[in-house]
């Protein structure tokens, strides 16, 4: 992976711990998160002005994977309000983001029959896995199965699986934005808000008519356009890092450097409690995640 790449990842790693923090704080609600991404979308929309003659020629293939990413994007965003209006920060968004580890290096191999990661790679990706599962232990000698079948946990796994899918959706996507002759740069500042606007094609039927909730009023005004902001800043840097990369894979399992940072800000903002597993788990994951990044 080129230090770009790294560079890249490791800044929204920072904006994608941010916006879950403000989530957590401002809303357990999806239409916070439908807001959320309504104004961040308004705030980037003038990208699609330099690309708009490159997208407009782009295949029907490309549409396709968009409507389907809008709706792992739709599932993703509904798990993750679902599960913060359960659990705490410092559990729900590090299993939220460890699980997608190991679930898109398996749908790229029954999806493409092959794989480009190193036995190095699969080790770390393992260790972040493993460390996940210490996230919701007080005690080691509590440990039992029911701690990972609440009902926060639950929510969690719909929004990993969904991060899985989205993630190797938009990688297919982006490649094949670049094969009709579009830069990393255009491709991804142009593909994240048609995916939001995509997102929100899928999202606001659920909201009305799925969940009965009001679009009416905005959650609060501020923190929702700041989040809605990181939320696509925090996706365009991933989507050029993707174009950057052998295999999403990588820029899946790198990412989880955000995870001790929202842990972190778990404990130190928001007064959760962390418990003695909690931080051999980490210990754990930030060792698979140097593996990864080798």
């Amino acid at each position: 992976m080129t230090p770009t790449a790294i560079g890249l990842i490791l800044v929204s790693a920072l904006l994608h711990a941010g916006w879950n923090l403000i989530g957590k704080r401002t809303a357990q609600t999806v239409r916070f998160y439908a807001w959320a991404m309504g104004l961040g979308m308004l705030v980037f929309s003038p990208l699609l002005l330099l690309t708009w003659t490159d997208i407009s020629r782009l295949p029907a293939d490309f549409w396709y994977l968009l409507l389907a990413s809008g709706l792992c994007q739709t599932l993703y965003m509904t798990g993750l309000a679902k599960a913060y209006g359960r659990g705490n920060l410092n559990i729900v968004y590090p299993l939220a983001r460890a699980l997608p580890v190991l679930i898109v290096p398996l749908v790229v191999f029954l999806s493409y029959g092959q794989s480009q990661l190193m036995t190095q790679d699969l080790v770390g990706m393992a260790l972040i896995m493993l460390g996940s599962l210490a996230l919701p232990l007080s005690r080691w000698r509590d440990w039992h199965w029911r701690d990972y079948s609440t009902p926060a946990i639950r929510w969690v796994l719909l929004a990993a699986c969904a991060t899985a899918g989205y993630s190797v959706l938009d990688s297919a996507a982006i490649q094949l934005m670049k094969q009709q002759g579009m830069s990393a740069f255009a491709a991804g500042s142009s593909f994240v808000v048609l995916q939001a606007a995509a997102c929100l094609l899928w999202m606001l039927p659920l909201i009305r008519w799925g969940l009965g909730e009001s679009l009416r009023a905005v959650p609060d005004f501020g923190w929702t356009l700041l989040a809605g902001s990181f939320i696509i800043g925090t996706y365009l840097l991933i989507l050029v890092s993707m174009s950057m990369v052998s295999e999403v894979s990588y820029v899946v399992a790198l990412r989880q450097v955000s995870i001790p940072l929202g842990v972190l800000i778990g404990v130190f903002w928001l007064r959760e409690s962390i418990s003695l597993p909690r931080l051999q788990g980490l210990g754990v994951m930030l060792l698979g995640l140097v593996l990864v990044s080798l």
